[in-house]
């Protein structure tokens, strides 16, 4: 690629704007039996079940599958590009200049413009081409451009400070591996120090609020306070700034997770058994679950002792896990679920099921 061409791949990829899309749920994919169709979000039918597969609507399309083929349809429930697909993906915005067959010898398009277009299979061998709305092939797949999605849930964060000259070593300490203020602004600073291999902290007036006994402290971030992660004796809590208890060490895991919608928890497991809290120390899911996972679609999925699954949403509902398989959507209010029978259905945040068998 020589540098005139390079030069224009840089300013496409810079150019091209970043578009939202989202999955349209005003219809809800509805099976029943064996069948799909599609739902309002009161559960009343819109379009009736008659496809073996029925996916989410972007862009005002949906992909369907009958007697083994995929097509289209709008929101009408009208087949609006022929259902002869091998295999059909959705609908999405892409982007090309004002020639859609660039020479590379031609200057740089001075018209960039945008065009829905999908994926599709017109052949058994799985060959993917790209077309219209009307499902006429494009001359030229358009690019994309794919939305990042904001990192809610980063580990936390540790300051490792190794020059502290000007605090005077004593038997006090031996080492300070970082330090903090409760609150930002606050005139009292305290300190994370290891003596005799154990961890510990003390202020700037050399007071002792953490005793030494610990195998690590860490500090960690929740909104604007600071808090200390401790482990003993391979188990785990957290301490407030000042040295007293906010979970208890006690845990053989102990996670915090900053969901999508900025609200705290913290996954925890006590005696093999897993459950949830909130900020405010209140569990908001039983401990009783072997494993919890967030998701960063928005909410926990909670697995059983006996392997099904459920699922917490953010509005503090609970699904409980009667599940093979839990798969949240982006937004975090409808999750798709597998029954032990192997067939799919959604469920919204008010545990309404989308499904009948």
């Amino acid at each position: 690629m020589n540098s005139k061409n390079l030069i224009l791949v840089l300013f496409l990829a810079f150019a091209i704007p970043v578009f939202a899309q989202e999955p349209d749920m005003s219809l809800i994919p509805y099976r029943k039996g064996n069948l799909w169709g599609y739902a309002a979000p009161d559960k009343s039918i819109v379009i009736t079940p008659e496809y073996e597969e029925a996916n989410l609507f972007y862009e005002g399309f949906a992909v369907v599958k009958k007697g083994g083929k995929y097509g289209y349809i709008n929101k009408a429930g009208k087949v609006v590009i022929p259902i002869k697909f091998f295999s059909a993906k959705r609908f999405r915005v892409g982007f090309y200049g004002s020639d859609t067959k660039p020479n590379p010898k031609d200057k740089a398009p001075v018209v960039q413009k945008t065009v829905l277009f999908a994926g599709a299979a017109p052949a058994a061998n799985g060959y993917e081409i790209c077309i219209d709305t009307k499902g006429v092939q494009l001359a030229k797949c358009p690019a994309i451009s794919e939305n990042s999605l904001p990192e809610t849930n980063q580990k936390d964060s540790v300051t490792i400070v190794s020059n502290y000259s000007t605090i005077q070593k004593s038997e006090l300490f031996d080492k300070i591996t970082a330090d903090y203020k409760i609150i930002a602004g606050a005139d009292e600073t305290y300190y994370i120090a290891t003596r005799n291999n154990s961890y510990g902290v003390f202020n700037n007036k050399f007071d002792v609020i953490v005793p030494f006994e610990y195998s690590l402290i860490e500090k960690m971030n929740i909104g604007p306070m600071v808090y200390l992660k401790a482990e003993k004796a391979g188990l785990k809590g957290i301490l407030f700034g000042t040295g007293s208890p906010y979970l208890a060490v006690e845990n053989s895991r102990l996670q915090y997770v900053k969901a999508v919608d900025g609200s705290s928890y913290f996954i925890f497991t006590k005696d093999g058994q897993t459950g949830l809290k909130n900020n405010k120390y209140l569990n908001v899911v039983e401990t009783i679950y072997s494993d919890i996972v967030y998701d960063d679609a928005g909410g926990f999925v909670l697995t059983a002792s006996n392997i099904y699954k459920g699922f917490f949403f953010l509005n503090q509902t609970v699904l409980l896990p009667r599940f093979a398989d839990v798969k949240p959507l982006a937004g975090g209010k409808y999750v798709m679920v597998k029954t032990s029978e192997g067939k799919w259905g959604y469920v919204n945040s008010s545990l309404m099921e989308f499904f009948e068998d």
